[in-house]
């Protein structure tokens, strides 16, 4: 099982790793919780991670990231509209 270390986790959770392309807002990696990912787990790189928030004038919207094994985003699309149904 490969542990990321306290300094690792420190970097990566203060890490900015995109910008929302809507609204224009600053995604780090704590707003994804990023240091929970264990990569001893993930089957296959890269791994999509699915973030909503919203800023200022935008409503609620969901930013898809797709993170390779050296936690550095490869690509980002962003959805508008959401429905969530529990």
């Amino acid at each position: 099982m490969i542990k990321l270390d306290k300094k690792t986790q420190t970097f990566l959770s203060s890490k900015l790793l995109c910008i929302c392309p809507l609204c224009k807002k600053y995604i780090y990696g704590k707003d994804i919780e990023i240091v929970k990912i264990e990569p001893s787990k993930v089957k296959r790189w890269p791994i999509t991670v699915v973030h909503c928030h919203s800023n200022k004038n935008y409503p609620i919207h969901a930013l898809t990231l797709y993170i390779d094994a050296n936690f550095s985003i490869r690509s980002r699309d962003v959805s508008q509209y959401l429905k969530i149904q529990t």
